[in-house]
């Protein structure tokens, strides 16, 4: 019995490959066809071009826009950072099914486009088996290359295999849990039925690959163009990073959600010392001093609010400075996620994602304290003075643009959001249902959905510098406390430092001003509160979310919430913010993804998720 649709040979009799990047269009130009192994491997453009595709089978290059789950939508809409807002009311999207619970191991069509394997989810493409094929077949044959092959080019090439493989592995586990170890090139005689492995094992193979491919690649930032923007150490260590954090998780670092001690959802028992592991790995990236968080390209307009926005679009000549971004898929001009995400009140209005009230209300004040509807002063203008990223992420009533879409105005002549009940903005099939929409991501001072005119990059951010600035936090106050600092450091940073960073660039106050302002100790307890809050905010709509609150373990059953925003005839607002958006339907079985039925039916060895 053979399942050739999870792990089936790559045949070469024909294979057509395009020159591809996981960062820049520039690599898709050139079409190549080629004959045979013996054809690919021993020429190194051939080579080159077939680890490029490779590097194609990331989730990110499913299509320029970032609502790539069926329906149009953002993973975010899954989580109780938004939902989805269609204006096909009939069929639902795939975050709109998960949230409802409406999903099995028979019903897994995740992306917009056809897998073409059985829509079995991301088990096969796009963050799965099918580019860890890819990734199997160039290491097995890029030892043909010949003598006359530069070491160092060899060696980033199979760095870039072996990173990829790691990657691949990362998505499913993220996902499943345990998951077949697949690191071999199948032929087509070959018996591929196998069973899954252990969490550990799983961990200790992507940490493995990620350590191989760290002594493959140079060890210098790339700087020619021909190498840029593809994976490097750094890109590695990252990889590692995250997978280290993960692994220190209560949702694996124990046994289990539900207590079975089942290896294959957890290690079985606790070790406190994964945290120092996964802290040592954040703290070796930052101590690379390759990266820094971004601020906007023009001094005289830096301040929170642009330095955040602008990061996302922030590539090619003009944006140099930009060293946040560790690995990315940046697109060429496009307007697609503007086109998924355009707010109600123009023509082609579609609504796509809309923030939550649970989200805007983890934003903090601009002094560091919380936001509490409880305060008169607060309820009656909650949008002012606000954490900077909130302006950056959120379209909420009365937000106020110079020039947005079709609007070509000026300071003098903005345009204002009306997402009041009755408003301009709060009208037709593309309407939000929680008060807001998407502003993250969005450029619609160069974009115009309403005549399909305008472009602009987008930078997909797989990892980058913030992150591993949180991940740093996370791990180190959990194996020490707020002043930790992994041994052996180069670079020293402690969790509060690392927040501050951040919070710093975001043109928030420090964690000891904001904790004295609220009148809170620096402890262990109440930093890993802020410490998750802000990984919230700074990674918002970003796909970290969804399974954050899972490895946490502190997602719930219920609703998320909307603001029913009314305007008064004085001109003022009442809001309304407990008003009942989406069921977000949570099941314990949810921790993890089903594996597609069909695979199960074709591989006797693979054992389901709990529940499922």
């Amino acid at each position: 019995m053979r399942n050739k649709s999870i792990i089936s040979c790559l045949s070469f009799s024909i294979i057509a490959l395009m020159s591809a990047s996981c960062r820049h269009d520039r690599l898709f130009d050139i079409p190549v066809t080629f004959k045979g192994y013996d054809v690919v491997f021993t020429d190194s453009a051939r080579a080159e071009f077939f680890v490029n595709n490779m590097e194609t089978e990331m989730p990110a290059d499913h299509g320029n826009s970032y609502n790539r789950m069926q329906g149009g939508a953002m993973l975010a809409s899954a989580s109780d950072e938004a939902m989805h807002i269609s204006t096909n009311k009939t069929v639902p999207s795939a975050p709109t099914r998960m949230s409802a619970g409406n999903w099995s191991p028979s019903n897994m069509r995740y992306y917009n486009s056809s897998d073409g394997a059985g829509e079995i989810g991301s088990w096969l493409k796009w963050g799965g088996y099918h580019g860890n094929r890819k990734a199997n077949t160039a290491l097995k044959y890029l030892d043909n290359l010949p003598p006359t092959v530069s070491t160092r080019f060899r060696n980033r090439l199979k760095g870039e295999a072996t990173f990829v493989r790691a990657m691949q592995h990362w998505f499913l586990f993220q996902k499943w849990g345990g998951i077949p170890i697949v690191n071999v090139a199948y032929e087509a005689s070959d018996d591929v039925i196998q069973p899954r492995n252990s969490v550990k094992s799983v961990v200790d193979f992507i940490v493995s690959e990620c350590d191989r491919a760290i002594t493959l690649f140079p060890d210098e930032p790339y700087s020619f163009a021909s190498e840029i923007g593809r994976p490097d150490k750094g890109t590695a260590m990252a990889l590692k990073s995250r997978t280290l954090l993960y692994a220190a998780s209560p949702l694996y670092n124990g046994d289990g959600y539900n207590h079975s001690g089942d290896t294959l959802i957890c290690y079985g028992s606790a070790d406190p010392k994964r945290w120092e592991l996964a802290a040592k790995a954040a703290q070796d990236v930052v101590d690379l001093g390759w990266y820094n968080l971004y601020v906007a390209n023009d001094p005289t307009k830096r301040n929170g609010t642009r330095n955040y926005k602008e990061l996302f679009f922030a590539w090619g000549v003009n944006y140099q400075n930009n060293k946040e971004f560790i690995y990315s898929r940046i697109r060429t001009t496009n307007r697609d996620t503007e086109n998924d995400n355009f707010p109600s009140g123009f023509t082609n209005a579609k609504g796509g994602t809309c923030p939550s009230q649970d989200l805007v209300d983890a934003y903090e004040m601009a002094d560091g304290t919380l936001f509490n509807w409880n305060d008169p002063v607060k309820k009656a203008n909650p949008y002012v003075n606000r954490d900077p990223r909130f302006y950056a992420s959120i379209i909420y009533n009365g937000a106020k643009y110079d020039k947005f879409a079709s609007h070509n105005g000026s300071p003098t002549n903005q345009y204002n959001f009306d997402i009041y009940e009755g408003g301009k903005n709060k009208a037709g099939l593309s309407q939000t249902e929680t008060g807001y929409y998407l502003m993250k991501f969005m450029d619609y001072e160069n974009v115009n959905p309403v005549t399909g005119s305008g472009g602009t990059y987008h930078c997909w951010p797989y990892f980058r510098y913030a992150e591993i600035l949180l991940n740093l936090a996370e791990a180190g106050n959990e194996a020490g406390g707020p002043g930790y600092v992994a041994p052996g450091a180069a670079r020293p940073l402690t969790p509060v430092e690392a927040i501050d960073l951040i919070r710093a660039r975001a043109g928030m106050p420090d964690i000891a001003t904001s904790f004295a302002k609220r009148g809170i100790a620096l402890t262990k307890e109440n930093l890993r509160t802020q410490i998750r809050n802000e990984r919230r905010i700074e990674l918002a709509f970003e796909e970290h979310r969804y399974y954050d609150v899972r490895r946490w373990m502190i997602i719930t059953d219920g609703y998320i919430r909307g603001v029913k925003t009314t305007k008064n005839s004085d001109q003022t607002f009442s809001y309304d913010p407990n008003i009942q958006a989406e069921k977000k339907v949570f099941d314990p079985k949810h921790y993890f993804y089903p594996i597609p039925q069909v695979e199960i039916n074709r591989n006797y060895l693979l054992r389901q998720n709990p529940g499922w």
